[in-house]
This record gives structure tokens, sequence and C-alpha cells, in this order.
């Protein structure tokens, strides 16, 4: 079975389960680089990944349920099949974006209006951002055309986008486009980027012991990853933390060999990057705000004595040790009352219990709740971006699946989605910010 750890606060922090397996030797130090994807091999500007909403899903592309809610209006727009509708349901619904107080209008209209109340309109992708093409643009009528840009490629090399209302024979499509087209030829890139303010809450990711590359999605659905990377070391177990109070995760990496924590863009300095070593080889990394201070630290757990040893910060040498539970268990830290400091837990996978406590002390636990069957894979993390109270979630490595849950209490998942092939090491983190 696999190890657990997590983090703080509330907003959207990684659990990640350790692994046994890669509990083994590893290189010293870790160095986390870009996944650069395969640059397309067709030549021409656009690409669809898949039409319609049926087939999007069967090809792990998400319609996000439009097809039984498209008869609603979202932000004003008019509903049916209809582009701006469609935008503005997945800014809602995916990307939790408040809706407007202002009208948008038609989609040609949206970044004037959007820029008028101070949202940045420019010519940068972004996970989130409304893709808009201007009236009169290659391929485009007099209204203008809005999509929902899913993936950026490296160096903004390309983006992918979900779109509605395209025509036929895809009407509803998710297709990839390429950067540095000419501007006669479709699908052209789009004449700007709308990035309206996406609310701090957790999204998924997901690693690969076996190749040591990550993908990184920034919401909880189906979908191509939104940023890829490789760690390479054997055997390192990877992290994520706000190391700098930014509301961002950043990610790190633990080397059980060692008990060095190598932790990315952790200082404000020439050389960000920092290594700390807490504690004896082959322990559980833990990440948390156990002091409420705004910024994760780090801390262990031994397996074979139950207890937590915690950092009160990066740059503090101090250390809280406690025993809570017994040993062997699968340990956790999360926000679990929402007051800004993390507190710790552990899962039991015999029985699938989870037992959480608001303290770093010995004690009982606060709440204990059975989540899905036994043996899975315990996550932490804030998947409604209210308040900064961590709900749990367990992921499911026979089939890739994220089972995640609001409330600290037994109950069906409010969210499920599958991202990546099974048999990954799950991650969670507040990969957008806030």
């Amino acid at each position: 079975m696999s190890d657990v750890l997590t983090g703080r606060r509330g907003i959207k922090r990684l659990t990640l389960p350790g692994l046994p397996a890669l509990l083994a030797v590893g290189i010293a130090f870790p160095v986390l680089t870009p996944e650069p994807s395969a640059s397309p091999a067709y030549r021409s500007p656009s690409k669809i990944l898949c039409g319609s909403w049926v087939k999007c899903n069967m090809r792990g592309y998400d319609s996000y349920g439009y097809g039984a809610n498209a008869s609603r209006a979202y932000w004003r727009m008019s509903p049916g099949d209809e582009c701006t509708n469609y935008a503005a349901y997945v800014e809602s619904t995916v990307y939790h974006v408040p809706a407007p107080s202002y009208l948008l209008g038609n989609a040609s209209q949206w970044p004037g209006e959007a820029a008028a109340h101070g949202v940045p309109v420019n010519h940068t992708p972004s996970v989130g951002a409304v893709a808009v093409w201007d009236a009169g643009t290659f391929g485009i009528g007099a209204f203008g055309h809005v999509g929902v840009v899913e993936q950026v490629g490296p160096g903004d090399s390309y983006i992918v986008i979900s779109q509605q209302h395209m025509g036929s024979p895809y009407d509803y499509n998710w297709t990839l486009i390429k950067a540095h087209y000419p501007a006669d030829e479709w699908q052209e890139w789009p004449s700007s980027f709308i990035h309206f303010r996406i609310p701090a809450r957790a999204g998924i990711g997901y690693f690969d012991p076996r190749t040591g590359g990550y993908a990184l999605r920034d919401s909880l659905t189906a979908g191509p990853a939104s940023r890829t990377g490789r760690l390479w070391l054997k055997g390192a177990v990877p992290l994520s933390g706000d190391w700098l109070g930014t509301g961002t995760d950043s990610l790190g990496f633990y080397s059980p060999r060692y008990g060095i924590f190598h932790l990315l863009g952790a200082r404000r300095a020439a050389n960000p990057d920092v290594e700390i070593t807490v504690g004896p080889p082959r322990m559980v990394p833990l990440v948390g705000d156990w002091y409420g201070t705004g910024r994760d630290s780090i801390g262990f757990y031994d397996r074979a004595s139950g207890v937590f040893t915690l950092r009160r910060s990066l740059t503090d040498g101090g250390v809280t040790a406690f025993r809570f539970g017994r040993p062997g268990m699968v340990p956790l830290a999360g926000d679990w009352t929402g007051g800004r400091r993390d507190g710790v837990g552990y899962y039991n996978p015999a029985t699938g219990i989870f037992n959480l406590r608001n303290t770093l002390s010995t004690g009982a636990p606060w709440v204990s709740f059975k989540f899905g069957p036994p043996h899975m894979i315990p996550i932490v993390g804030n998947w409604t971006g209210l308040g900064r109270k961590d709900g749990v979630g367990y992921y499911d490595p026979r089939t890739g699946t994220f089972h995640l849950r609001d409330r600290l209490s037994a109950g069906l998942a409010d969210v499920v989605a599958r991202f990546g092939p099974p048999g990954m090491v799950p991650l969670t983190g507040d990969w957008l910010g806030g």
C-alpha cells in the first residue's frame, strides 16, 4: 500500500501517497524539467482532437455535461448551441469564475467589455482563459467566436481549446491550434485571451513512478494535462507546497535514501531551490502550514512508531513531535476546520477509515469516518474553493479515478474524475493560484 503526504490551509494541496517501491534508493538531488510535448506532425494550423459530446467523452475529453445543461442560460447568454453560452458554462462550472455583473454581449464584444471592467485581456494563453476570435477573422462570422483554453503547449507553441457551435460535422469539439501560422488558414490562433479570475481550489494530477513523469490538470475533470514535466531522480517522492505564501503551489521532491527535501522555487533568490534534511532517511514526507504562517513547511511520519515530526518553518529548524494513532498507518495533513493551519490525520488502508485531528498533539481523533472501499490511496484538498477548509478523497489505482468528498463524513463522492492511466501516484495542488 502507499503512504500519503498532504498540504496546508485548505487551499488545494497535494496529497501524495508514498510508495514503498519508490522508497528505494535514488540519486541525491532531483531535477524537475518541463516535459516537452511532441510537435504535431501535420502541417496545418489546427487539428480536431474529438467531435461531439459523446465522442469527446469517450476519448477522455470531457464535455462537462453541457448537453444536459445547454437549455439553461449562463452569464445571461443565449442558451443552446451557442459558443458564448458554452464558454460561460465552462468558466462558471469547471473553473468556478463568478458570473460577471455586467453583460458581455456577443463573442466579439467580450474582450472590450471584460477589459472595461478590469479583467486582463492580452495575447498570452493560459489554462481556463477564454479564447476570442474577432468578427471578420478568417472563418469567423460577424459576431465573433469564443472557446475555452484547456491546455497550453511549451513556450505557447500551441493551445487546446474546447468549443461549441462550430458547425457540421463537429459542432462541439476539442481542437489543437498551433501558433505562428498565417491568418488565412482554419482554425487560426485566437485574436486575444480573456483572463477571468479563477478562484483558488484544488486541481488534480499524477506521477508515474516508472518514467518519472508527472501531469497536472487545473480542474477536477477529465481532459488533457494542463502541464507536464519529468523528475529525473529514481526513487523520488514528489511534493507540492506553497513555499512562498503566494497562494500557488510549487513542486518539490523527497529523497528517501538520504532524507533530503528538495523544494523548487522556495525562496526569492538567484538560486530559488532549497534543500533541507529533516530526520532519518526512509521516512514518509509531509507538507503543511503547521502554524498558520501562510507558507508551507515540511515534516515526516515514522511508520514504525506512528510519530509525526513537523518542522516549524523552512527557515526555523525547530520541530514538533508527537504520536497519533497506531504505527503503520497512512499519514494525512489538512486544514480540517478552515482555521488557517493544518492538522494531521491518518488513513487505515485495511478499513478505509479516515481519522483526523485538529491539533498537533497526541490524543483521540477529532473525527473518524469511512469513505470509499479499503486499500485506496487517500488524498486531501479544498475541492470547493470555499473558505480554507479541506475535504478528503481517494484515488483508485486500478482505474486511475479520483473520488472527492467536500465534507468530512461518510457518504458519496461529490466529484468523480478519471485522469491519466491506471496505476499512477495521485497529486493534488493549487496549480493556478487565486
